[in-house]
């Protein structure tokens, strides 16, 4: 496993970098999972432009215009947090080890947010002011659909670092009461571990929102973008099993059946050697000291199982995108095929239970799972139904 870039070239190719330790495996192809849906997502907006299903906007913009002083602030506050919070990860890599409760303490650079901050104000300023004429003039663009990704793959960034909080608190509520009655137990007590569909979730209703008040046809964004969000998962998982972050599956010592004798024996069962989480036992003369443990009993590779259902369901709902003419009829096939990818890896993946209430005995995923189930097929009846309807009422229009 390769926690780090940096152990990436140093396992793989007997590189060492030594800068590359700031950079997570996992974080590393979370952001190649953005890229990858902004790019399908970009591609599938023009299209539907195209086809006329969802128009340019006009936009008003004011030329000339000087900074103002809520523009200078919020530059200045921007830059205050990145240079407060994400200038130590180039100084401090021992960070990662507990990177969530780094970002969720008041630890950080004091003066590289002081300075981070002063610069992107005057940056501001003088971007501004560079263009600043005495009397300012109103003009009017055309913002095409695919103009949104910025905003939308913001979105998606915050709320599923966001949601992804909540639903780890939600997973685990019992949690907060032990924090709470020994602070000393820290973040990482409470946030070992991420959760993905909550982050999935937050940023869905995010950029409903967003589209809401931007008046934008909700449903055709939602059809669009709603598959990207598979590819990206699964990209993601990519990371998953490279960084070894604790989502694999339950022991597995079963011998391998012989109908899948073509895999690689690590694709049947695997033990995970220099995970980042240290987890298991540590292995002796390990190329890796600061990561030099292995799981005890092999184990299930699910992020490798899951990558290829995420990519196998994309290609499928990607097929149909231009058959499937019905408002909501994408997004609801998308939710149905996320749930059962989900619900079906459960069956072999270590995951927390709730060890109480009415959903004793299931995991947080198999709950959202269900629903997400129950919501898709839902969602395909209506779309269909509301599809014939208005196809009906346009044949007796004729008629």
């Amino acid at each position: 496993m390769y926690p780090t870039l940096y152990h990436f070239f140093k396992g793989a190719m007997g590189i060492e970098i030594e800068f590359l330790r700031i950079i997570p495996m996992l974080g590393f192809w979370i952001g190649i999972a953005f890229l990858a849906a902004n790019f399908f997502g970009a591609r599938e907006l023009k299209r539907r432009e195209g086809l006329g299903l969802i128009k340019t906007q006009k936009k008003t913009i004011i030329i000339g215009k000087p900074a103002s002083a809520l523009d200078l602030i919020i530059n200045g506050v921007y830059g205050f947090i990145i240079g407060f919070k994400f200038i130590p990860l180039f100084l401090d890599s021992s960070i990662f080890s507990d990177f969530v409760g780094f970002l969720l303490s008041s630890k950080g650079n004091l003066v590289a947010g002081i300075l981070v901050g002063i610069g992107m104000a005057v940056w501001k300023y003088w971007e501004a002011n560079k263009e600043k004429l005495e009397t300012p003039i109103e003009k009017e663009i055309d913002f095409r659909p695919h103009e949104h990704m910025g905003n939308v793959t913001l979105i998606g960034i915050v709320g599923g670092i966001g949601g992804a909080l909540i639903f780890a608190t939600l997973e685990k509520p019992w949690l907060i009461t032990e924090l709470i009655s020994n602070p000393s137990l820290g973040f990482s007590h409470l946030y070992n571990g991420l959760t993905v569909y909550g982050g999935v979730i937050l940023s869905v209703l995010g950029c409903v929102y967003y589209f809401w008040k931007q008046k934008l046809p909700i449903s055709q964004y939602l059809d669009a973008l709603g598959p990207t969000v598979l590819f990206a998962y699964g990209v993601g998982r990519i990371g998953c099993q490279l960084a070894g972050d604790g989502d694999w599956g339950e022991d597995n010592l079963a011998v391998q059946p012989d109908f899948l004798a073509f895999l690689p024996d690590w694709m049947w069962a695997y033990d995970y050697p220099n995970n980042i989480n240290n987890e298991g036992i540590e292995i002796e003369n390990s190329i890796f000291p600061d990561y030099n443990h292995k799981l005890e009993n092999p184990v299930y590779p699910t992020p490798i199982y899951e990558m290829f259902m995420c990519f196998g369901l994309f290609a499928f709902i990607w097929s149909l995108r231009k058959k499937l003419t019905a408002p909501m009829m994408m997004f609801s096939i998308y939710i149905l095929v996320t749930g059962l990818e989900r619900i079906l890896i459960e069956s072999i993946r270590v995951n927390t239970k709730y060890p109480d209430g009415i959903f004793e005995g299931f995991t947080q995923a198999e709950v959202i799972s269900v629903s997400l189930i129950i919501l898709g097929i839902l969602g395909i009846v209506f779309s269909y139904r509301q599809h014939r309807k208005k196809e009906a009422s346009i044949v007796n229009q004729i008629d």
